[in-house]
């Protein structure tokens, strides 16, 4: 039996890396920044597509038609402001994309453009329906209509830095949680219990047969007991090892593994749009956020 609880215990510890190499979801599906007075954030889903280009197409038409509700405007057309084309060795084109459009909208009978960029994109594939397909995500930041947005000051990141790591210093797995890495953190935690349950349950055992060697004289008995007595104290000090190797890796985890893409925003202290005055004249508008 005490081999047998060896056998589990190393083979969990050994499964541990592998099991926990799921890539997290981005942290900005479902809980998108706030913005500032040039810009919004819009996140939009699909999955109807079994390719990165069509899951893309989609999103676009998404995006229009969250611009129209937000904005209370019709949506003629979007456009790419920029074409990024990557070439291979043989000079062909492997792949032509952009990340920044314009949407033209209709206001009040007037074309009027304004700008978007596609800050970040998340996807797995899925089962649908027998047939694979793209679970696609996409994140935009879009310009108020009116506005000028700078887009420079958006970043995304999936990394989180030393101030972070106290958590998992407080709990195996806190940090990793945090960090949207819910199955590695869920992980942790659990072989941080199982290691714990498996030292006191073993040196439980261990006590037990001490107290048995201790009221018998048999010496066939006592050479029984002693073997239980060495073999939970070898259960014990694997689990010992196991915890503190989790402790050690869950802590080095929370520091140097990336988490779930994330949106750094720093929210413009000087914003300028265009403005109309009382006498017809046309200028920018200064505004300055504190």
């Amino acid at each position: 039996m005490s081999k047998g609880l060896y056998s589990i215990i190393l083979v969990f510890f050994l499964a541990l890396p592998s099991m926990a190499s799921n890539p997290p979801r981005a942290k900005w599906i479902g809980n998108p920044p706030t913005g500032n007075r040039s810009l919004y954030f819009i996140v939009v889903h699909n999955d109807a597509s079994s390719s990165l280009d069509g899951a893309r197409t989609y999103s676009l038409k998404d995006l229009a038609s969250n611009v129209e509700r937000t904005d209370k405007v019709n949506v003629n057309e979007i456009y790419s402001d920029k074409n990024i084309q990557k070439y291979n060795s043989n000079g062909k084109i492997d792949y032509i994309g952009s990340d920044d459009y314009s949407l033209e909208l209709q206001v009040e009978g007037t074309a009027s453009p304004i700008h978007s960029r596609r800050v970040d994109e998340y996807w797995k594939t899925i089962d649908r329906g027998g047939m694979p397909a793209l679970d696609y995500y996409a994140i935009y930041a879009v310009e108020k209509i009116g506005s000028r947005a700078d887009f420079s000051n958006i970043k995304v990141s999936n990394s989180y830095g030393i101030q972070y790591m106290w958590r998992s210093i407080l709990v195996p797995g806190w940090g990793q949680m945090f960090k949207g890495s819910y199955t590695k953190g869920g992980i942790m935690m659990g072989g941080t219990l199982v290691a714990a349950a498996g030292i006191i349950y073993a040196e439980n055992q261990r006590g037990d047969y001490m107290q048995y060697m201790n009221q018998t004289h048999d010496a066939n008995i006592i050479r029984s007991y002693q073997t239980k007595v060495n073999q939970f104290a070898t259960i014990r000090n694997i689990c010992i090892g196991g915890a503190a190797a989790i402790y050690i890796w869950n802590i080095v985890d929370a520091l140097v593994s990336p988490g779930a893409s994330h949106i750094i925003f720093n929210n413009d202290r000087v914003s300028m749009s265009p403005t109309t005055y009382q006498n017809g004249g046309v200028g920018i508008s200064t505004t300055y956020n504190f």
